[in-house]
C-alpha cells in the first residue's frame, strides 16, 4: 500500500512539473519562411523519370534534382523515414509529379523491397516549390557576415 502512495505521489508532482514553453519548430514550407533558396509554389513537375536525385531532406520536406532545375516537395504530416532515406522513387498517375501524387522513401540502399514493414514509407505531396540550391541559406550568409566582420 505504501509503495503505490509512492508511486501516486511521484505521478502527481511529475505531472504539476512546469516545463518552460518553448517555441514549437516551423513544419513543412514554413520553415524555410525567409530563406532565398526556396522559390514560388509549381503545380507540378513533369517527365518524372528524368528525376536525378534528391538531397537535404526533413521529416516532411525533401528538394528533389531533375536537370538544373530543383523543386522543394513537401508531404503532408510526417513522413516517418523521409529525413534519412536513402533512396526515392515518385509514384503519379500521370508523367508529371503533383499534389496528392506519392513519394516512396527507402531507408535500405538495398532497394524498396522491406520485410519489416518499417524501411518503406509512402508519403503524399502536399505542395511543390521552386529551390534555388546555389542561394545561400541564411545560416551560411550569417556566418559569411560574420567571417567579414
Amino acid at each position: 500500500m505504501r509503495l503505490i502512495s509512492l508511486l501516486l505521489a511521484s505521478a502527481v508532482l511529475a505531472a504539476c512539473t512546469s516545463h518552460p514553453a518553448g517555441e514549437s519548430k516551423p513544419k513543412g514550407v514554413a520553415q524555410f519562411a525567409g530563406d532565398p533558396r526556396l522559390g514560388e509554389e509549381v503545380k507540378n513537375v513533369c517527365f518524372t523519370s528524368t528525376i536525378s536525385g534528391f538531397h537535404n531532406a526533413t521529416d516532411d520536406t525533401v528538394v528533389i534534382s531533375k536537370g538544373r532545375d530543383d523543386y522543394l516537395i513537401e508531404v503532408y504530416g510526417n513522413c516517418f523515414n523521409l529525413d534519412q532515406a536513402q533512396q526515392l522513387a515518385v509514384d503519379s498517375t500521370t508523367s508529371c509529379l503533383g499534389k496528392g501524387d506519392h513519394i516512396i522513401t527507402s531507408d535500405s540502399i538495398a532497394g524498396f523491397h522491406d520485410k519489416t514493414g518499417f524501411g518503406v514509407q509512402r508519403c503524399m505531396i502536399k505542395s511543390i516549390h521552386k529551390w534555388d540550391s546555389k542561394a545561400k541559406a541564411p545560416e551560411a550568409e550569417a556566418e559569411d557576415a560574420a567571417k567579414s566582420e
